[in-house]
C-alpha cells in the first residue's frame, strides 16, 4: 500500500504558515477594494459635512433680511448731547426738528425745621402722603389718581426722625425721605420721586397729641397747601414742582417729565441739566449701513456655498479628478431650489421693487450673486417700505389708523383689500339724568352714603368707597370716581378700567376694552348716590366686535382684532380709529429672505435631505465594517 507523506514533515518547511499566505494573499485584492469603497464613502460622508456646513452659513446671513427691524433704524444728527439728547424710532418721520427748551420739568421738594436730634422721638400717630396740585379754582389738592395715598404709622419704634425716614422710604409713596445736618440740626427733606405738576406732595398729619397742624410733635411735617399758611403748611418748600415746557416747530408742549416719547413719533428726547433756553435743530434720517451690511452679508455667504458646492461637484480637468459629490442629485435639487427661490417674484404687493433684481441683485455667469449697489441705495431711498416687503416677514396697511398685528404659516403673500362693516365698541353704563349744567355742585357726599360696587367685563369689583367731602365741579368727582373704581383690587388683578365722564346730564362708565366681552354694571348703590348722581343699578350696553373682509372674504372679530381668513388665513390686524367702509389695503409678505430662510431650515432639520444624506453614507460605510 503506498504511503502518504508531507513535503514539508522532517524538513523544518512551515506548511501552515505558508498556507495562510496563500489563502491571505488570495483575498488582497477583495480587501483593496473594499479599502478604497470605504475611503471613497469617507469623502462622501465628510463633504457633506462641508456642504451641510455652507448652506448653515447662508442661512445665518439670511437672520437679518427676514428681520423688518433691520430695515428700520433711523438716526439722528445735529443735536448738542450735553442739551439735548434724542433717538429716532421705527415711526418717527425723517425730516428736521426745532426744539425749544423753555424750563425743565422738576421735583418736589420740602423740609422740615431744623430738629435738636435725629435719635430722640418726636412723637406717634400717622402720615398720610399723597401726591397731585393744588387746583387753584377750587382751592383744593387733587390727587395724582396714578400715585394712591399711603398712609404710614408712627409708633414708638420709629418716631425718631431717622425711624421717620426709613418708615416713608419703605412705604412706597413716591417720596424719598433724607436726613440732612445742617450744622444746627437735623432736618427731614423730601423728594417726590416723580417731577412734574401733578405731583405736589401733601402730608397730613394725624398726630397723637391731639393737635395736627401746631408746631410739635408729628405736627411739625404737614404739608397741606390747601390749608392757610399758619395751620398745616409747617414744611418749607425748597423745590416748587413744575413741568418740562418746551416749543417743538413752534407748537408749545408741556409734560411731567425731562424724558419725553409722545411729542413726535417715535422719537424721544432726553433735556439735559443746562439746556434751558437752548435751541436744538436736529436732523432724523434712513440708515441704510444696517441694510446694505445685511445684503452684502447674504451675497458674500450665498457665493461662499456656491464656491463649496463648486468643489465638492465640479470635475478638474487638470488633474481630470471630480469632486467626492460629482453625480450627487441631493446637492443639485438643493441648490436648484434655493436658485428658484431667489427668483421668486413679488408683484402682488410690490408694484415697482418686485424682484432681487429690479434692487440691483443678479446672477452673474459663475453662478454667484452680483450687487449693483447704486441700484439698491437707490430703491432703499425711494421705497423702503417694498425693499421690507421683497426681504422681510412684514406687514403695512395704507391706512394709518388700521396697524398690522402678525401674520402665521398660513397667511399669503398679497395685497388684500379692507373693508370694514362693523367699528369695535366699548361696554358702557349711562345713569339716570340728574343735571343740564352744574347744579349738584357743590355735591356732599356723606359717610355711608358713598358706595357701590360694579361688575366690569365680567369681572365683579369690591365695595368702591367714594371719599365723603365736597365737590365742588363735574372734574372734581369724576376724578374721584376714576381713582376709586381703578384702584379696586380685584379690577387690577385683571387689567380691568374704567372712564368716566358727563354726557347731557348723565354720569357715563365705560370700560377701556373693546368687543363683545366689554360690559359695564352698576350691581349695587347707596342711595345718596342714586339720588344725587343717578348711580342706578342696572346693566349697560355690551360692546361690539369689529367685522370686516379681506378680499371679499370675512374675518374674525375680537375686540379691535380682525383675523383673516382664506389666503388671509392667521392675518390680524387691529383697527384704532375710523369709519366703516373701504380702507385701503392690507399687505403681507414672506419675503425672500424669510423663504430662503426656511428653505434651508427644512434642508438643515434632522429628517432633512442632508441629514438624510449622511446616514445614508454612515450606514454604508457600517456595511463594510
Amino acid at each position: 500500500m503506498p504511503t502518504i507523506t508531507s513535503a514539508g514533515v522532517g524538513s523544518g518547511l512551515d506548511v501552515a504558515g505558508l498556507v495562510d499566505k496563500l489563502v491571505a494573499a488570495e483575498g488582497e485584492p477583495v480587501k483593496i477594494r473594499l479599502d478604497r469603497k470605504e475611503v471613497k464613502l469617507q469623502a462622501g460622508l465628510s463633504a457633506m459635512g462641508t456642504f451641510k456646513g455652507a448652506v448653515s452659513g447662508f442661512q445665518s446671513s439670511l437672520e437679518a433680511l427676514r428681520n423688518p427691524d433691520t430695515f428700520g433704524n433711523l438716526e439722528v444728527t445735529g443735536t448738542d448731547e450735553e442739551k439735548l439728547a434724542a433717538t429716532a424710532g421705527k415711526d418717527t418721520q425723517p425730516g428736521d426738528y426745532e426744539i425749544e427748551i423753555l424750563q425743565l420739568a422738576r421735583a418736589h421738594k420740602l423740609s422740615s425745621r431744623s430738629l435738636e436730634s435725629d435719635r430722640l422721638p418726636l412723637g406717634t400717630g400717622s402720615l398720610t402722603i399723597q401726591l397731585g396740585h393744588f387746583d387753584v379754582g377750587s382751592k383744593r389738592f387733587v390727587m395724582n389718581p396714578d400715585m394712591p395715598a399711603k398712609t404710614i404709622t408712627i409708633t414708638d419704634e420709629n418716631a425718631s426722625l431717622r425711624g421717620i425716614q426709613e418708615t416713608i422710604n419703605k412705604s412706597d409713596a413716591g417720596i424719598r425721605a433724607s436726613v440732612i445736618n445742617d450744622g444746627n440740626g437735623y432736618r427731614l427733606v423730601l423728594s417726590s420721586l416723580v417731577a412734574g405738576n401733578d405731583n405736589s406732595i401733601r402730608i397730613k398729619v394725624n398726630d397723637n397729641d391731639g393737635t395736627d397742624r401746631d408746631m410739635s410733635g408729628l405736627s411739625v411735617f404737614s404739608y397741606e397747601p390747601d390749608s392757610p399758611q399758619a395751620a398745616g403748611q409747617n414744611m418749607n418748600e425748597v423745590v416748587a414742582t413744575q413741568n418740562a415746557e418746551l416749543n417743538v416747530d413752534g407748537i408749545f408742549i408741556s409734560r411731567s417729565s425731562n424724558d419725553i416719547d409722545d411729542v413726535i413719533d417715535g422719537l424721544t428726547l432726553s433735556l439735559k441739566p443746562d439746556s434751558e433756553g437752548s435751541i436744538n435743530r436736529i436732523h432724523v434720517e434712513m440708515s441704510t449701513a444696517s441694510v446694505t451690511e445685511a445684503v452684502n452679508d447674504f451675497i458674500s455667504k450665498y457665493n461662499e456655498m456656491i464656491d463649496v458646492v463648486d468643489s465638492l461637484t465640479g470635475y478638474d480637468p487638470e488633474t481630470k479628478t471630480a469632486g467626492p459629490l460629482s453625480g450627487d442629485a441631493s446637492i443639485r435639487g438643493v441648490i436648484s431650489q434655493i436658485r428658484r427661490t431667489l427668483g421668486d417674484n413679488f408683484s402682488n404687493v410690490n408694484s415697482k421693487y418686485d424682484s432681487l433684481s429690479s434692487i440691483g441683485i443678479n446672477t452673474g455667469r459663475d453662478g454667484k450673486l452680483v450687487l449693483d449697489s447704486a441700484k439698491l441705495q437707490t430703491a432703499i431711498e425711494d421705497d423702503l417700505q417694498q425693499v421690507v416687503q421683497l426681504f422681510s416677514i412684514s406687514g403695512s396697511s395704507s391706512d394709518p389708523a388700521i396697524r398690522y398685528l402678525e401674520a402665521g404659516d398660513e397667511t399669503k403673500t398679497n395685497a388684500y383689500d379692507l373693508v370694514i362693516t362693523r367699528m369695535a365698541s366699548q361696554g358702557a353704563w349711562a345713569g339716570r339724568p340728574v343735571m343740564t349744567g352744574g347744579e349738584i355742585f357743590p355735591l356732599n357726599l356723606q359717610q355711608g352714603d358713598n358706595s357701590f360696587k360694579l361688575r366690569v367685563d365680567g369681572v365683579s369689583s369690591q365695595k368702591i368707597t367714594l371719599t365723603a367731602k365736597n365737590y365742588f365741579n363735574q372734574n372734581e368727582l369724576l376724578q374721584e370716581l376714576r381713582n376709586q373704581i381703578n384702584s379696586d383690587t380685584n379690577f387690577q388683578s385683571n387689567d380691568v378700567s374704567v372712564e368716566a365722564y358727563f354726557s347731557n346730564g348723565r354720569l357715563l362708565l365705560v370700560s377701556s376694552r373693546y368687543g363683545s366681552s366689554s360690559s359695564v354694571e352698576v350691581s349695587q348703590a347707596d342711595e345718596g348716590l342714586k339720588d344725587n348722581i343717578g348711580f342706578q343699578v342696572k346693566r349697560g350696553i355690551s360692546g361690539e366686535d369689529v367685522a370686516g373682509t379681506f378680499n371679499n372674504v370675512a374675518g374674525t372679530g375680537s375686540g379691535r382684532t380682525l383675523t383673516g381668513k382664506g389666503a388671509a388665513e392667521e392675518l390680524k390686524i387691529e383697527v384704532l380709529d375710523g369709519n366703516v367702509g373701504e380702507r385701503g389695503q392690507v399687505f403681507f409678505s414672506h419675503g425672500v429672505g424669510a423663504r430662503l430662510y426656511d428653505l434651508t431650515g427644512q434642508f438643515l432639520k434632522t429628517d432633512g435631505i442632508i441629514s438624510v444624506r449622511n446616514e445614508g453614507y454612515s450606514d454604508r460605510i457600517r456595511d463594510l465594517e
